[in-house]
């Protein structure tokens, strides 16, 4: 189930990555500069505040697929799905830039009664952790030129974008399970083995479109690297990575404010204009 569940992951990333290819269209084409809903729509300058529920996953040192070893990116399980929600705003410089700021709560888990390997299983670790994190995104979004003008005026236009940037996040995880070896002994005798606050590389993909000039809806998919191998709680004599996690969100944003980004010219919404064929 976990390898099933591992490759949909995967494969929404590239689909996300080829759709996204596919929706540039070449310059200097026939007629294929005309004004879409998309570029009139973001000609202006705009703050946007929104809300995103979704899941969290990670890949840690817990329910790893072969004993002796750290998970792979493909050791992920549906079962360690646990809800993730932020609140965010979005300055929006034009059709193709924008800055995102988030703040909220992922939770993550993790169990070795998961894992496929009865050796990984018999050794009945688990562990769960809240990571609080704020995080500042560099958005950019592929150019979207349609020809049927005015067939698009009358509905919002799919937008590909992908994002990075840099988070800190605060956890406390709790490890669970009987003592491993020595080697886990000593960590748990330890003091400061770690800073609660850490560091992260927020990157990722994600789709969203605009409904009655105001609305704006998204789906999105996150990976977070950190430089930190404790977000599970737990290390191994042979870890050589860190830990990571990702989260899967549905983004719901509306338009606080938008204005011209014309030299001059005043405070506008909702104004759009239809041109022919």
């Amino acid at each position: 189930m976990n390898k099933k569940f591992s490759l949909l992951i995967i494969f929404l990333f590239a689909l996300s990555f080829f759709s996204a290819g596919q929706s540039i269209v070449p310059l200097g084409g026939k007629k294929n500069m005309k004004l879409t809903y998309r570029s009139e729509h973001m000609k202006y300058v705009r703050w946007e505040g929104g809300i995103s529920v979704g899941f969290a996953n990670s890949v840690t040192d817990i329910a790893p697929g072969e004993a002796n070893t750290q998970p792979a990116l493909t050791d992920i399980y549906s079962r360690a799905l646990s809800p993730a929600l932020m609140i965010n705003t979005r300055y929006r410089f034009n059709s193709s830039f924008s800055l995102k700021s988030n703040l909220g709560v992922s939770m993550l888990r993790g169990d070795d009664r998961w894992s496929e390997n009865l050796e990984v299983v018999n050794r009945g670790k688990s562990f769960s952790n809240n990571v609080f994190e704020g995080s500042l995104l560099a958005e950019i979004y592929l150019p979207k030129p349609k020809r049927r003008v005015k067939a698009d005026f009358g509905k919002g236009i799919f937008d590909w974008f992908f994002f990075g940037g840099l988070s800190l996040f605060y956890n406390n995880p709790e490890v669970m399970g009987p003592v491993i070896d020595d080697f886990d002994q000593g960590l748990m005798n330890a003091d400061l083995l770690y800073n609660n606050l850490q560091v992260g590389i927020p990157f990722g993909t994600g789709i969203q479109w605009t409904l009655d000039n105001r609305w704006v809806f998204g789906i999105d998919l996150n990976f977070r690297y950190t430089f930190f191998d404790y977000l599970d709680g737990l290390t191994r004599p042979y870890s050589t990575r860190n830990d990571h996690y990702f989260s899967t969100s549905f983004n719901l944003g509306y338009i606080l404010f938008s204005k011209s980004t014309r030299p001059g010219s005043s405070s506008v919404s909702h104004v759009f204009r239809q041109e022919p064929y």
